[in-house]
């Protein structure tokens, strides 16, 4: 009598499909950032988004019934998209521009405030890893946000009277909005070392976001009411550069956020003028895109283009040139080694020397650019103007650089003259800055206004450190050459003067890593 074996195989049976997805979505769920993970249970279960998102969803659906309701009976037959479309859009940009971004802030200043952020300084966590950590766990309470009121706007979709590229349009501009405030939130949490100043942060975050929720509902609301009044090439140039310089400028603030919390021993310079140097290019060549895309409405905006990478360039150059001298070992360790790349890569690495070499050859460039720019595009020939307002616009920008380029002078010297007794932060260049154009500007007038007799006189010569009456005759005349000829010939002489007085800064040298440094980063 034969027996059988009646027990089960103790081979394992082939995995499923989900079996796989499910061991795959794990492996990237482990490969995610820890802070990613930490921040999106936290928001998920906290207070703050439960009841936001309670609040939503009643919200939605009451507007979706008084709306409804308060339309009857033309809703069947008139168009009615607009006034529901405008009621969605305050529920949703609510969490969507306030709550969200002041969500951010505050988690990433209670991580500074609790010290818990010393804590993960210790670990293999990066400071990017950190704040892009804060930033993905907001944009996912963004997408749920999204994902619930998009029923809604479908809804009202279909009611009429709105197209859809002007639904799509409204979405992007609250998913971008909302993204750079939030950037803007972390990047302002770690600025204040004090409790007052922390209060003033928060003030200033909050008064930002109301302006910003203020501002952003006024183009929606007309947009949805009035329609889209641009043109396909205008409104293709500005989705072009709102996308090109949000992604550029949140960059630079995440990368400043990120070396705030970064130790003074670390190199917190080179990324922030890599990213300095992509905005400042994003910039003026959509600046160009724009004259060629839109003609004179085009060169409106290379000169509001201008003048906001004048302001840009002039604040971080300030902050640059009153970085501290003293370079930390492991810096040096980590310097440009061949005569290439020494030559070029110096330039990045932290120092006011250095720094002030680096933002005196972007101006340079900057300026040459967008007056060659206009050059090529026909303003000689009379395209944009008449050539009196391009040789004033050609002299405006060559006579700011060149200011620019001495009160930087002027500055790296007077903040290495404070370093000696104290250790002020980065911002008190800024300070020095202003310090130094305003006695330029003003001294000079005060010495004219005495020779004759405190009444007005017209403008000369002497005149020639008072920048702004200087700038300003620029503008009414346009044919002050030699005026701004002596201007540049002083900044160059004052920045060649500078660069040799502090050689051994400006191209410091790399110094050998130790054996017992090299034996940890090998085990």
């Amino acid at each position: 009598m034969t027996t059988v074996d009646t027990t089960l195989p103790t081979t394992p049976s082939d995995p499923t499909r989900m079996d796989r997805v499910d061991a795959w979505c794990e492996r990237i769920g482990d490969a995610l950032n820890p802070i990613l993970v930490k921040e999106t249970r936290q928001a998920l279960k906290s207070r703050q988004f439960v009841g936001t998102f309670s609040v939503l969803l009643v919200a939605a659906l009451a507007w979706t019934i008084i709306g409804s309701l308060s339309m009857m009976p033309q809703i069947y037959t008139s168009p009615s998209a607009p006034r529901m479309l405008i009621g969605y859009y305050l529920v949703l940009a609510l969490p969507m521009l306030i709550v969200v971004p002041l969500a951010a802030f505050r988690s990433l200043e209670g991580e500074i405030d609790d010290g818990t952020l010393e804590l993960l300084s210790i670990t293999v966590l990066s400071p990017w890893q950190i704040v892009l950590g804060k930033l993905a766990s907001a944009m996912l309470q963004m997408l749920l946000y999204f994902v619930a009121l998009f029923p809604c706007v479908a809804y009202a979709y279909t009611l009429r009277g709105v197209d859809l590229p002007t639904t799509l349009l409204m979405m992007g501009m609250l998913l971008v909005a909302g993204v750079v405030l939030t950037i803007v939130a972390l990047f302002m949490a770690p600025l204040a070392r004090t409790r007052t100043g922390r209060i003033t942060t928060l003030l200033a975050v909050m008064m930002l976001l109301l302006g910003a929720e203020w501002m952003v509902g006024f183009l929606v609301i007309g947009m949805i009411l009035e329609g889209n009044p641009l043109t396909s090439d205008q409104m293709l140039f500005v989705v072009t550069a709102t996308i090109g310089i949000s992604i550029t400028a949140g960059h630079l603030l995440l990368t400043a956020t990120a070396g705030q919390l970064t130790p003074e021993s670390e190199n917190r310079s080179t990324h922030l003028r890599v990213s300095l140097m992509i905005l400042s290019a994003v910039v003026a060549g959509l600046g160009v895109l724009g004259v060629r895309m839109l003609g004179m409405a085009g060169f409106v905006t290379l000169t509001f283009f201008a003048i906001f990478l004048a302001g840009l360039w002039t604040l971080c150059s300030a902050m640059i040139v009153a970085e501290s001298s003293v370079m930390t070992p492991r810096i040096r360790r980590e310097l440009p080694n061949s005569l290439l790349a020494r030559a070029t890569l110096t330039w990045l690495t932290p120092g006011p020397a250095s720094g002030l070499v680096f933002s005196v050859v972007n101006i340079v460039v900057i300026t040459t650019g967008f007056v060659i720019s206009i050059d090529l595009l026909g303003a000689r020939n009379g395209t944009f103007g008449p050539p009196v307002m391009y040789m004033a616009m050609r002299q405006l920008c060559v006579a700011y650089a060149a200011y620019l380029i001495i009160f930087l002078v002027g500055s790296r010297w007077l903040v290495a003259l404070i370093r000696t007794r104290s250790n002020p932060r980065v911002e008190v260049g800024v300070a020095a800055v202003i310090a130094l154009a305003m006695l330029s500007a003003l001294i000079p007038y005060a010495v004219g206004l005495h020779f004759n007799d405190y009444r007005s006189f017209s403008y000369s010569g002497w005149q020639i450190t008072n920048w702004a009456w200087t700038l300003a005759e620029i503008g009414n005349r346009g044919n002050l050459d030699t005026i701004v000829s002596i201007v540049v010939v002083v900044a160059a002489l004052s920045f060649f003067a500078s660069v040799l007085l502090s050689p051994s800064l400006v191209m410091p040298r790399r110094i050998a890593t130790p054996e017992l440094v090299k034996a940890e980063k090998e085990g």
